[in-house]
């Protein structure tokens, strides 16, 4: 993210310089959470039944209207599970206590953080989403 709030282009490939692209064809990625996070199953975000982080944003971010963009649908997703901060008790004692297992003793924090990854390079706001 740069100084503005606004994604930009990390290049991930292997320093050995080995090809990991595709035969033809383009890949957008979304995924749960960071190479250094868990992604996990919580019910602080629907405050009813157990669901993915990831996969609750995601749709929540449909059904809100920020499909627009691949930037938009990233910053909804992300905004969901940081909001899902606020509220750690939500899911009740258990899921409170399995959270803070999760996330190395961090009552109700969701360390985990959507990620966009695609096989080349454009402009997350100006690409339109696309299922």
């Amino acid at each position: 993210m740069d100084r503005n709030g606004r994604y930009y282009w990390e290049d991930h490939r292997p320093r050995s310089g080995m090809w990991k692209g595709t035969s033809g064809g383009e890949v957008i990625s979304f995924s749960g959470c960071d190479d250094n996070q868990a992604s996990a199953d919580t019910s602080a975000l629907s405050g009813v039944t157990s669901t993915g982080a990831m996969t609750y944003s995601f749709i929540q971010a449909i059904e809100r209207g920020h499909g627009g963009t691949y930037g938009s649908m990233l910053n909804a997703m992300r905004s969901t599970i940081r909001n899902a901060d606020n509220n750690p008790l939500d899911g009740g004692i258990v899921t409170s206590l399995l959270t803070m297992l999760l996330t190395g003793g961090s009552l109700g924090a969701l360390r985990q953080e959507p990620q966009l990854t695609a096989n080349e390079l454009f402009d997350v706001y100006q690409k339109p989403f696309s299922l």
